[in-house]
């Protein structure tokens, strides 16, 4: 059972059936706020759509489908097991007419409070501010950019926003090694790092890395980041929607081309490159 494969509505039932109402959703994920924890401002809980699986990212507890059940709803393992089996052939029409009227959101808020307790955690651990002055990222920066630090499953964290600014759940790495983590459903492709921080510029440097764009930032360069060599459509169109003059920091190596090739086709007029050895 725990390895089983639901339908997307199989588990809404299931979350709807114990009280746990999905607050969005995104294109993998329901996001619910955590009823392991005091979460009421906005949802720190992820359920996937497929596997069920539950994972909170405020007090970092992790359930499959059936110990969710049982937690939420004082069930033992063979009756939530019979629950979430009676849910794969309801109808509900409610919220089936729902569904079609909801339209989801394009970006949906992350917890603010969670990002502000990483922040405080990265800045009271000399581990993590040891990370980053290895990274030459300031604790000036660590502040401005909110920089956190997970100590249970020793990551830094590094919140993202919507070109608005309103944070939207953050990219993560590890301090050992080149592991790298993302909230579940973060839409990279339609963000780039630190835009709502640079969009009255004239002009903007773009890089791949988010460590890269703060420490541009650092010496006083306006910088965003992609979050990786493959720049979408929609990355693109932000560039050309809020700068007159573009310039691409590409690393020399062949994701770095990729990025160059990818930019130039679609906005080169805009483009100036500025190639870096590794």
């Amino acid at each position: 059972m725990f390895d089983e494969i639901y339908t997307e509505e199989q588990v809404e039932r299931v979350l709807n059936g114990v009280g746990i109402e999905p607050a969005s959703e995104t294109e993998s994920n329901f996001m619910v706020f955590c009823p392991f924890h005091n979460n009421s401002r906005t949802p720190a809980g992820t359920v996937s759509k497929e596997k069920g699986l539950f994972f909170c990212f405020g007090c970092q507890t992790s359930k499959n489908l059936v110990e969710f059940v049982m937690a939420v709803s004082n069930r033992s393992y063979f009756e939530s097991v019979r629950y979430i089996k009676q849910k794969d052939s309801e109808t509900d029409i409610a919220q089936l007419v729902n569904k079609k009227l909801y339209v989801t959101p394009e970006f949906v808020q992350f917890d603010e409070v969670l990002i502000k307790r990483l922040n405080n955690q990265a800045l009271e651990t000399p581990r993590a501010m040891n990370y980053f002055h290895s990274r030459r990222i300031t604790e000036a920066s660590v502040n401005k950019f909110s920089l956190g630090y997970s100590d249970k499953q020793d990551y830094v964290t590094i919140p993202v926003q919507s070109p608005d600014g309103m944070t939207i759940g953050f990219v993560a790495r590890s301090i050992e090694g080149k592991d790298f983590k993302n909230t579940p459903g973060l839409p990279k492709s339609k963000i780039l790092f630190n835009l709502h921080r640079v969009r009255s510029s004239k002009f903007i440097y773009v890089v791949e890395s988010s460590f890269d764009a703060i420490r541009l930032d650092q010496v006083g360069f306006p910088a965003v980041a992609t979050l990786g060599a493959n720049v979408s459509s929609v990355q693109m169109n932000l560039l050309e929607k809020y700068f007159s003059d573009v310039i691409l920091v590409a690393d020399n190596d062949e994701a770095g081309s990729v990025m160059i090739d990818r930019i130039l086709g679609k906005i080169g007029s805009k483009i100036s490159v500025v190639k870096i050895d590794q």
